[in-house]
């Protein structure tokens, strides 16, 4: 660069940021894809167990269980390996932490903000996924599911 290459200072910066900027964009796409075929994992998952559990749940619902009840069963049911599966990610992204502190642009390796965010994304989309089938189970007709058997 010599003095006659006179460009703005916005230029500058993304022409200096850029390749940093598209690799945050990819990881970014990448993140949001693997975060909605979970959901997708976890709906079809619970939705065909549901399918599969329609007789108990119409016994259940007929011996005088409250839908609220059955709702609470399956999304605790859905819930726990999305709980277990955390909190296992959380101990091996604690224990890599080393491997990705050169891959970390203005962010501790150990941040408990990052992982807070995460976690809830996480969470919430999960739950998600878990009401869907959840709310499908509460209207289960008891009738229909005792002839089905």
């Amino acid at each position: 660069m010599n003095l006659t290459d006179v460009a703005p200072l916005t230029d500058v910066i993304d022409d200096a940021i850029g390749g940093e900027r598209f690799r945050t964009m990819l990881l970014a796409a990448f993140a949001g894809v693997a975060l909605f075929l979970a959901a997708l994992g976890i709906y079809g998952v619970l939705a065909y167990v549901v399918s599969q559990r329609s007789h108990e749940l119409g016994i259940r619902l007929a011996l005088g269980a409250r839908p609220r009840e059955l709702f609470a069963m399956v999304i605790r049911q859905g819930m726990r390996p999305v709980v277990v599966g955390a909190g296992a990610g959380l101990a091996a992204a604690l224990a890599l932490t080393n491997l990705m502190a050169s891959l970390l642009f203005g962010v501790r390796a150990v941040d408990p903000p990052a992982y807070a965010v995460a976690l809830t994304t996480l969470g919430a989309v999960a739950l998600a996924a878990c009401a869907v089938p959840a709310l499908r189970a509460t209207r289960v007709d008891p009738l229909v599911a005792l002839r089905e058997e």
